[in-house]
């Protein structure tokens, strides 16, 4: 066995998109970017692939895309993140669907399909509060009014948004207005266009608590992987009585094990910078996982870890490949023992929402972070 390793369950992966499904009852957009969300790329498109209510996988970058297809995935795939000339080449050859955030890159596109003789399928992203990538509402009216005639070979299908201030909040009048902003575009759009674009809002939090965020499709992402967007959401769902019986299932664990156990005597310090000393005669163990893991540093001195169903706090800083942890408490600890850093062991319970909030941050760094080269079991 690895000395560390994930593992990724199927069924608890299957019961979150299935659940959100059954909840807004439209077929599903999953985002799988940033290696699926730390879990695993392969690993996750390997499980939904023939999931016949998931529509679309959305990617950030053409090589995800690439993934994708190589691992068996044959329905739409759609790539959020901005393409140079040459991704936009690749993306005309493999038939994927981008991203248009502005008229100049209209204009770039259709340079480069008219280039190759292919048609370019794109989703305009329409910017109504986050002033990240995407044209301003102005633009996307004009463009809807006007279409692509100048620009026979790029072709729109799908029109989309995303929300800036629905996850930390309860008060969704943001959410509204840029839901209100959206809707003026959709308005300007005639009844022969409306039937054939794909249109997107939601995400995972807005998909929980905004239904009027969910249009054609259900646009999830944190959601599809077990966890909350944060407590607001949770908070803003549990009011809506008839849906108490909604749960999540976190998909992925992670494991580590014992490489060596010593005794050091009171007043010795521990790890890098000296930042823990020993008070009493102490019995640590090693644990051969670092921030190079994506196991963040800030959980120095900070976090725990389980072994043996019981909570071993960590002593000096997280290094690049390992860090100690104290298990004087702990019985019959040996060289091999298995060392649970994320998952549920015994009455123990460590998530990646514990996890940052142990390291000053949020889930879905915590989880994103998680190096792609560790191996990955699904279970």
């Amino acid at each position: 066995m690895p000395k560390t390793w994930l593992e990724i369950s199927a069924n608890h992966l299957l019961h979150n998109l299935r659940s959100i499904h059954s909840l807004r009852g439209r077929p599903l957009m999953v985002v799988v970017k940033g290696n699926a969300y730390g879990h695993g790329l392969k690993e996750i498109v390997g499980i939904i692939k023939d999931c016949s209510f998931i529509m679309v996988l959305a990617v950030d970058a053409i090589e995800e895309a690439d993934l994708l297809r190589q691992n068996g995935w044959l329905g739409e795939i759609l790539i959020i993140g901005w393409l140079d000339d040459d991704g936009v080449r690749q993306a005309a050859m493999q038939n994927y669907v981008l991203v248009l955030p502005s008229l100049d890159d209209l204009k770039r596109f259709s340079k480069l399909a008219e280039e190759m003789k292919r048609t370019l399928r794109v989703h305009i992203k329409v910017e109504t509060g986050t002033a990240r990538l995407g044209m301003p509402v102005s633009d996307a009216l004009s463009l809807i009014k006007v279409g692509t005639e100048s620009s026979p070979l790029v072709r729109i299908t799908g029109i989309y948004s995303h929300f800036a201030n629905i996850e930390d909040t309860t008060d969704h009048r943001f959410a509204c207005e840029q839901l209100t902003r959206f809707q003026e575009v959709l308005g300007q759009v005639d009844s022969d266009l409306r039937a054939r674009l794909l249109v997107h809002f939601s995400c995972s939090a807005s998909a929980l608590v905004f239904p009027d965020s969910v249009f054609d499709l259900v646009r999830l992402g944190i959601s599809a992987y077990g966890y909350w967007p944060s407590k607001p959401v949770i908070v803003s769902f549990r009011q809506h009585p008839d849906q108490l019986d909604f749960s999540l299932k976190p998909v992925l664990s992670w494991y580590s094990r014992v490489a060596q156990v010593k005794n050091l005597p009171s007043g010795t310090s521990v790890g890098y910078g000296l930042s823990y000393r020993t008070l009493t005669r102490t019995r640590l163990a090693v644990i051969p996982v670092g921030y190079y893991d994506g196991y963040d540093r800030q959980l120095s001195n900070q976090g725990l870890v389980v072994i043996r169903g019981q909570a071993a706090p960590i002593r000096g800083r997280i290094c690049m490949n390992m860090f100690m942890v104290d298990v004087g408490h702990i019985r019959g600890i040996q060289t091999g023992d298995r060392v649970t850093l994320l998952g549920e062991e015994g009455d123990i319970c460590i998530d990646a929402g514990t996890l940052a909030d142990w390291a000053g941050t949020i889930h879905y760094e915590i989880l994103s972070r998680i190096n792609p080269g560790l191996p990955r079991v699904i279970v």
